[in-house]
């Protein structure tokens, strides 16, 4: 029986239920960014000749335990509603991140008790990439999936940067631990307008409870089509340009910034004040393009940043490297997240339901996400951070164009 959701027609609570969402995404995305740099920090520095390497570790375990999730939160939302999953699930990842919290402040040693609990947070990621853009495009009713997705990257853009930038400081005074319950107190506040305020728009709802859920993704992921395309690009950005955000912290030791959690932090606020650079880049594509190539043109973007990035690596360094970086960071982070929300929109006009087309789009990517991880950490490892750059960025500009061209052929040949 699907869940009844009650909706205002009140102009002020309209705006009241979407700015509530924002502003609780807003407050967890800080913990967020604070949590994922201490747990980078903690892989890093507990043998930093091997940061990548260990780091990767981690990011895998997390990957596989969303992976195997991720095919059955249809059914669980057409059981429970995809706002009380989601609220269930955001509920879940503080508990998780305030017990692993307290086990590191009590004495255990950080890197073993994040390689137990990192599975579990994976479950609840793998519910949260599905349910997040159904849940926010609801509370932002009227909007495309990627004008709801790009208006919600602008908020998470600019909490992610603070939460970076803070974390940055913050962990340079505290002990290990602190930045991780940080994260896992401030998913409250989100937990809270979940469980309490009605979303404005039509939640879309699975209408299949259970049984086949690695059939039905593998079904879609076989028939060609424009799903397959977009899962196609999101393999190659998963592959080629993730690596680089999951390993932002490694990559700063291996540009010998010190101390180590001011530099990665304000690396990873860059990236994140280009999120807010997402939302005109998308309307601007989509002007222009349909959004498969919207989202193709936006990748190519993002090896363009790529080669950049290793080329201020091999001519400055220091603190001139690491400014340059991060002005570089801002036009990469906004083109990455318009890659994301076209990609997200490619995939909910592809006559399947919506749940099942991102939770096909999520699973694929997710599943082939440690190839990409093994690769950066293996070519940082025994080359340098450069030439994974200069693969990442060759790999998804010709991933981009091939995407591009295949289905702009399909696309000529359907209307002849």
């Amino acid at each position: 029986m699907k869940r009844r959701v009650v909706r205002s027609t009140d102009p002020s609570s309209r705006v009241t239920s979407g700015s509530l969402y924002l502003g609780a995404t807003a407050v967890t995305t800080i913990g967020s960014a604070v949590g994922a740099l201490e747990a980078a920090s903690i892989a890093t520095t507990t043998d930093p000749s091997h940061g990548a390497l260990l780091t990767t570790v981690v990011i895998i375990e997390l990957l596989v335990a969303s992976t195997l999730t991720v095919p059955h939160v249809p059914a669980l939302a057409a059981r429970w509603g995809p706002q009380r999953l989601y609220a269930l699930g955001m509920a879940a990842t503080g508990v998780i991140w305030a017990v692993a919290a307290l086990a590191i402040l009590a004495g255990l040693p950080p890197y073993p008790t994040l390689l137990v609990t990192v599975p579990l947070m994976g479950m609840t990621t793998g519910l949260s990439t599905v349910l997040s853009p159904l849940v926010g495009r609801a509370y932002l009713a009227g909007n495309t999936m990627a004008g709801a997705y790009s208006r919600v990257t602008v908020v998470v853009g600019l909490s992610w940067a603070a939460g970076a930038l803070i974390g940055g400081q913050l962990l340079l005074h505290v002990p290990p631990g602190l930045g991780i319950l940080v994260r896992g107190a401030l998913v409250v506040p989100l937990v809270i307008v979940l469980a309490t305020v009605s979303p404005r728009g039509r939640l879309s709802v699975a209408t299949r409870r259970g049984g086949g859920s690695w059939r039905i993704l593998a079904a879609h992921v076989r028939t060609p089509g424009p799903l397959r395309a977009v899962v196609a690009l999101s393999c190659a950005m998963a592959i080629f340009v993730l690596p680089y955000l999951s390993l932002i912290v490694p990559i700063t030791a291996a540009l010998r910034q010190v101390p180590l959690a001011t530099g990665a932090g304000l690396l990873m606020a860059g990236t994140a004040i280009g999120e807010v650079l997402s939302l005109p880049l998308v309307a601007s594509l989509q002007r222009r393009l349909p959004s498969l190539s919207a989202a193709a043109a936006a990748a190519i973007l993002c090896g363009g940043c790529m080669a950049l990035f290793a080329v201020t690596s091999a001519l400055l360094s220091q603190q001139v490297e690491l400014v340059v970086w991060f002005v570089i960071g801002v036009g990469f982070g906004g083109a990455r997240y318009a890659v994301k929300s076209l990609e997200l929109d490619a995939a909910v006009n592809c006559a399947v339901a919506d749940a099942d087309a991102i939770a096909t789009v999520s699973f694929v990517k997710t599943a082939v996400a440690p190839i990409g991880l093994l690769l950066w950490a293996g070519i940082m490892t025994v080359v340098s951070v450069e030439a994974a750059l200069l693969v990442g960025c060759v790999g998804v500009t010709a991933s981009a164009v091939a995407v591009w061209r295949s289905w702009a052929q399909r696309s000529s040949r359907g209307t002849t």
